[in-house]
């Protein structure tokens, strides 16, 4: 009984907190759900995919779903192609797809925008040659529950599909999960005085923590966790919202098991056995272009000489890193942006897959990111008692913390509320302690005003448009045909690639999933072959200096044809023909 007390003691505290709090809420709570201003203008999930299926009404597109989310969502595929579509034919594809992750909407954003430019710009000289190179596999949105999640309310951060989920592996499914305590509408951050804290007040805005260094004399006199309370009271908060599985952690190449969000085992969601079975039919797939953060485009990835052999490799291939480094200058010139933040270290991330894994080539492009702002000079209105006015406030130089400072002038600068003032509550985990809720309203970081989404998709479409020309270019050089008498033919031909990509990339060659190229020559049945065969596998052509020899002895039986005919191809390269007279 002695040790029930205490419990019970603690359980009506918090009660008594939550009903004051609940109190409160329901007095400040608007007649209406708060507007997040980083989702004015972006779709949910039934217009968006109205949206979508209206791209069928051109003869350019078929749109189909290639399954269903955790959620029961559609996950849209818009191919657009001139011509029939198969796996097995001579067009190479792109593919493109949109926000891997959930709260990156801008992603299928801009996905679904550069379909529908596309379509009213199919005349375009551009665009033919464009459509007349590729066929275009556009998976817009490929986390719908992810990004449906972003509209709900309170607002907040998802981190994956609609499946629950132990995250905090306590075998209770969102037991734990953020609180909307001030009733905003917003799930948003608190701080917490404490002698033991390790964040002190920026010296230029208070609004914003950092970390105190001890070496400058500094202490600590905060600390930082999410909007809630202590729901399961295991001293941990906000630690199982059951938040679902992310699709950007559920891929092979660096799964990490029993971590959050990332599923009881890889590729076990349906949203990524849905793509990763697309992609892997999809044989003539030459590059794939993702809208992420995993930027590889500002950021390209490195290469490592030291592991280049290891039996696992786990850096892009030195002559890999070379090609991407060129497409990434290409992207940038492009974009015309600067100042990108460095991507996160994500482990199962779908755009490693597509490198490591899918051996295709992987180029992964943020898109947008809060741009370095000035502060916005304020109206001096105010006068001393002499009638001058104020001088105005001299910044410190400080750098921690140069990101929140930047994101509240941008916030400032285009007159978007983004920011919660940090106000004091009564928390009942924290009876002796001062506790503010405020901070940055969710996804206001992440995703641009809609405004902004039409000029970034013309940027990402003038890429997309320049990106065959450095694909590969098959030719048959030196094709010649001699008589050696009796009947015999020499043959001989050399494969080359004019492109400036080679014809896989380097760890397509190590994974052996892409179609090798082939080189066939088609020749009577009865005919004898004294040296090759009618068809041979042709090894990986560099770029631009690539070749192969290769050499036929035929014997003809009967009268030799007039012609032979030689094809160099490979799905997702095309293919080239050459036709060889044949003289006595």
């Amino acid at each position: 009984m002695m040790r029930i007390m205490p419990l019970l003691s603690r359980g009506l505290a918090v009660w008594l907190a939550l009903v004051t709090m609940a109190v409160a809420q329901e007095s400040a709570e608007p007649d209406a759900k708060p507007v997040n201003p980083a989702l004015d203008g972006y779709l949910q999930f039934e217009p968006f995919s109205a949206a979508v299926n209206k791209l069928a009404e051109s003869e350019l597109v078929t749109v189909k779903s290639l399954g269903k989310s955790a959620g029961g969502r559609d996950i849209w595929l818009i191919t657009i192609a001139r011509g029939e579509v198969k796996p097995l034919t001579n067009k190479p594809a792109l593919a493109i797809v949109g926000n891997v992750q959930g709260s990156h909407l801008i992603g299928g954003e801009l996905a679904l925008r550069l379909a529908q430019q596309i379509v009213a710009k199919a005349d375009d000289e551009g665009v033919k040659q464009l459509l007349e190179r590729v066929t275009l596999h556009i998976i817009p949105r490929p986390e719908p529950d992810g990004s449906e999640r972003c509209f709900a309310s309170p607002y907040r951060v998802p981190a994956g599909n609609d499946r629950k989920t132990d995250d905090d592996r306590d075998f209770a499914f969102g037991e734990d999960p953020p609180n909307d305590l001030n009733g905003d509408g917003y799930i948003t951050q608190m701080r917490i005085e404490d002698p033991d804290g390790t964040l002190m007040l920026h010296p230029d805005d208070p609004r914003v923590l950092i970390t105190a260094d001890p070496k400058k004399n500094e202490r600590g006199r905060y600390k930082l966790l999410s909007e809630g309370i202590d729901d399961d009271h295991d001293e941990q908060w906000n630690e199982d919202a059951g938040d679902g599985v992310a699709l950007d952690r559920n891929f092979t190449f660096g799964y990490k098991p029993f971590q959050p969000n990332t599923g009881p085992n890889a590729v076990s969601e349906p949203e990524c056995r849905a793509i990763a079975d697309f992609l892997f039919d999809q044989v003539n797939v030459a590059a794939v272009f993702t809208f992420s953060t995993d930027d590889n485009l500002f950021h390209p990835w490195k290469a490592n000489a030291q592991t280049e052999k290891d039996r696992i490799r786990k850096n892009i291939l030195g002559s890999d890193a070379t090609a991407i480094d060129y497409l990434a200058e290409a992207y940038r010139k492009t974009h015309g942006g600067s100042d990108a933040p460095t991507p996160p270290d994500v482990q199962g991330a779908f755009s490693s897959w597509a490198y490591f894994h899918y051996g295709r080539w992987s180029l992964n492009a943020r898109a947008w990111w809060v741009p370095k702002t000035s502060p916005k000079k304020e109206e001096v209105k105010e006068e001393d008692k002499d009638g001058e006015k104020k001088e105005e406030k001299k910044h410190s130089g400080e750098k921690r913390g140069s990101e929140q400072i930047n994101l509240l002038n941008w916030l400032k600068a285009n007159d978007m509320d983004g920011f919660v003032e940090w106000k004091e509550i009564k928390h009942p985990d924290f009876p002796r302690q001062k506790v503010e809720v405020g901070g940055f309203k969710p996804l206001v970081d992440v995703n641009p005003p809609a405004k902004e989404l039409e000029a970034l998709a013309e940027k990402h479409l003038a890429f997309l448009q320049k990106l065959p020309e450095s694909l590969p270019n098959l030719e048959l050089r030196a094709a010649t045909a001699e008589s050696l008498g009796g009947g015999v033919y020499r043959v001989k031909a050399t494969a080359a690639n004019a492109g400036y990509l080679s014809t896989m990339p380097e760890m397509g060659s190590v994974n052996g999933i892409p179609y090798p190229l082939q080189l066939e020559i088609e020749i009577p049945k009865e005919t004898v072959f004294l040296k090759g065969h009618a068809r041979t596998e042709i090894k990986r052509l560099a770029g631009l200096t690539g070749t192969a020899e290769e050499t036929w002895l035929l014997r003809f039986p009967d009268k030799a044809p007039s012609e032979v005919k030689l094809r160099l191809w490979a799905p997702a390269v095309g293919e080239v023909t050459k036709t060889i007279q044949l003289k006595d």
